[in-house]
């Protein structure tokens, strides 16, 4: 429905700025902020996705060769590295066990075929 012919502001002022080039001039600025977002919002996303990917904390505690090292140095007795060093044997049987019985539950599991 239309209320009138006669031309509102909003058109006048759409084509003197057309005509004078005003539109290009308050575009340009818009667009170079909108940019300006995008790469600051860009380098945000990186920096998060390897702040989460980084490793927190250290896998392994101590190694055979910190224990060495330790009663080398008189920090433990032969004792203490004996059984440090039978613990940490066994810790790592059980680690490996664990896998290897996962890796043959894994290796039983057939899906259900038709008959």
């Amino acid at each position: 429905m239309i209320t009138s012919l006669e031309p509102n502001h909003l058109t006048f002022a759409v084509q003197s700025a057309a005509s004078t080039g005003d539109i290009g001039a308050s575009i340009l600025p818009i667009l170079g902020w909108l940019l300006v977002i995008v790469f600051v919002g860009g380098l945000c996303i990186y920096f998060i996705g390897r702040w989460m990917r980084r490793e927190t904390h250290d896998p392994v505690g101590f190694t055979l060769g910190d224990l060495r090292e330790m009663l080398a140095s008189g920090d433990i007795t032969p004792v203490e590295f004996q059984s440090a060093r039978d613990a940490m044997i066994a810790q790592v049987k059980k680690q490996a066990a664990s896998g290897a019985t996962t890796k043959a539950k894994d290796a039983k599991y057939t899906p259900n075929k038709r008959k």
